[in-house]
């Protein structure tokens, strides 16, 4: 089956905006990037699954580790969508899902599959964060929670929809962003080159929200969320459930002593908004994530082949 090219991959359509908040935002977003001039990847990318459905692609799932575990979501997904469906699709999708997750064998590798008229891709989407002289951005005082649980699921990759200026500027900042040198291996970077050709726009995805420690100059992630209040709550349950077992990322187990400032600050972590606090002498930071995805006139980019070997010893 042939589907329809994405269209307006290479667009960016800047709109004015005159509606009071998001004029808001938009002079906030305006603030932070002269606060925070430089833009640095936030780790390894992450993957998930995509969706083709006519025109439209839509995002049925994000946050695995490996292209290998999307492939088991988007089993997963097929084994539960099709259930009502017609006996022909459903038993077509049911075999997609059992060579991506078999029960018995490995699992079939690949990045791409069509169901009757949907056609799905295992995506790779990369974060950002924004650096300033004090450190990582903070959380903005425009940012909200999201509408749902998984604010991702569902999205509709539309690269040509209207964007504001503050969005379309850094859409224009992320579109040739690479690796530095060195930072991966060769092969990485040449695909990551090769990207910029085969995929050249850029959609931005929800943001995530992330709580670091400062750790000798650096910034360590611990926990993060769809949402800020979700960051502090996962932060809180660190505290509470796992620093008690584990400690802190490059630190022992805290001694009782040491653990009873951990958990009256989870105790307030749910009620309140700050996005910086100090617990114990160690300094906390709640950061936005800026998610993205590269999109060319085939849609959304899949999995590379490096990407099948990132947690490789």
């Amino acid at each position: 089956m042939d589907f329809p090219p994405m269209t307006g991959h290479d667009l960016i359509n800047v709109v004015r905006v005159s509606e009071p908040v998001a004029l808001v935002r938009e002079h906030e977003a305006a603030e932070r990037a002269e606060d925070y001039p430089k833009l640095a990847g936030a780790g390894r990318p992450d993957f998930g699954v995509a969706e083709q459905h006519g025109p439209t692609w839509r995002i049925v799932g994000l946050g695995c580790m490996e292209p290998q575990g999307a492939r088991a979501d988007l089993a997963a997904h097929l084994r539960a969508s099709l259930k009502d469906a017609d006996e022909a699709v459903r038993a077509e999708g049911l075999a997609v899902a059992a060579r991506l997750d078999p029960e018995e064998g490995e699992p079939a590798g690949g990045n791409e599959w069509v169901v009757a008229d949907r056609r799905y891709r295992i995506v790779r989407t990369q974060g950002y964060v924004r650096l300033g002289a004090d450190g990582p951005e903070p959380v903005r005082s425009t940012d909200t929670e999201p509408p749902t649980e998984h604010p991702a699921c569902g999205f509709a990759l539309e690269p040509a929809a209207p964007a504001s200026p503050a969005d379309a500027a850094l859409r224009l900042d992320l579109i040739n962003l690479v690796p530095a040198p060195g930072t991966v291996s060769p092969e990485a970077l040449d695909e990551a080159a090769a990207a910029l050709g085969a995929y050249p726009g850029v959609v931005l995805l929800p943001v995530d929200y992330v709580v670091v420690e400062q750790c000798e100059g650096s910034w360590l992630p611990v926990t993060r969320g769809h949402g800020p209040k979700e960051a502090r709550r996962s932060l809180g349950l660190y505290f509470e459930t796992v620093l008690p077992r584990i400690g802190l990322p490059g630190r022992p187990p805290p001694t009782p002593e040491e653990l009873a400032p951990y958990l009256a600050a989870a105790a307030r972590l749910s009620e309140e908004s700050r996005n910086e606090f100090t617990v114990h002498d160690r300094r906390f930071r709640v950061i936005r994530v800026i998610n993205t995805i590269r999109v060319g006139p085939d849609g959304p980019e899949p999995a590379r082949p490096t990407d099948e070997h990132l947690w490789d010893p």
